[in-house]
């Protein structure tokens, strides 16, 4: 598995939306550092919310074709090949349940199944996104009944809203769910344990390598437990309280490419100097 992954030793794993992005793409200048940052021995690997499909386009900015955290951490997938590595799916008596919740709440509803997502016909913001990144979207949810398995649910809309939702699910479906804000104006119900911390820990068990040192980049509660997993953890100026508390670097925000910066401190003798004494006090 470890030569089919093609991962090295040294892993920086990234977060997409308010950690690397500006206005929903890589800057030019954001995609040659990480270019630069492969070339010299670091595997780059995406982890995200979004479904493979969009986060494609940013992760073949990124000139990466690492294994991708997707679904915030729901999938681990091949991007060249679309072949899933791992997965995990809310049950379908769970799905109706999560959706009757909050399908009454002046809020969006996303539901996200393989590489499609599913909304009512009045989710005209969720459709229009979804459509501008050529993402399938189903806009087929007319009550809240849906019999299958799905990899998450999404709430979308005012800050307040999405706070008194997310109260009502860790008081109703505790032990059933993971629920976590992916933005102030996210609410995510993921499978039970899911995060893209987990996912990590999954990816670290196929890669097959036996000592990794993993560099996370995150910005919101959805990035919590990946940072948590990690022996560096970055976060950009403007990521929420916190994430900046446990930071051991603090980058400019993505408006001001600060991923550059990132790549330079881990390009840099010093890091490196640490990285190797790491590697010896190890053995």
């Amino acid at each position: 598995m470890k030569e089919k992954l093609a991962l090295t030793d040294k892993w920086i794993v990234v977060d997409l939306d308010g950690t690397i992005l500006h206005n929903d793409r890589v800057p030019p200048k954001v995609s040659r550092s990480a270019q630069m940052l492969q070339a010299s021995g670091w595997s780059l690997i995406v982890a995200t919310g979004r479904i493979l499909a969009g986060a494609l386009p940013h992760i073949r900015s990124l000139r990466t074709s690492c294994p991708a955290i997707v679904y915030d951490g729901a999938r681990v997938m091949d991007p060249r090949t679309n072949e899933v590595y791992f997965e995990r799916k809310i049950p379908k008596d769970l799905v109706g349940e999560i959706i009757s919740m909050g399908f009454d709440f002046p809020l969006e509803v996303q539901v996200y199944g393989d590489e499609e997502v599913l909304c009512r016909p009045s989710d005209l913001l969720t459709i229009t996104y979804f459509k501008s990144l050529n993402v399938a979207i189903e806009p087929v949810l007319l009550s809240p009944k849906l019999e299958k398995d799905v990899f998450r649910v999404l709430f979308f809309g005012k800050p307040a809203l999405v706070a008194k939702l997310k109260v009502m699910f860790e008081e109703t479906l505790k032990g059933k769910v993971s629920v976590t804000l992916a933005g102030s104006d996210f609410l995510d119900v993921l499978p039970l344990g899911v995060s893209k911390g987990e996912a990590l820990e999954v990816l670290k068990g196929l890669s097959g390598i036996k000592d990794v040192y993993v560099v996370g980049v995150g910005d919101h509660m959805n990035d919590l437990e990946l940072l948590s997993e990690s022996d560096f953890k970055v976060a950009p100026a403007d990521a929420i309280p916190e994430i900046l508390k446990i930071a051991d670097f603090i980058m400019p925000p993505a408006s001001k490419e600060g991923f550059c910066d990132l790549c330079e401190l881990l390009l840099s003798e010093n890091f490196d100097a640490m990285f190797n004494r790491r590697c010896k006090c190890d053995v």
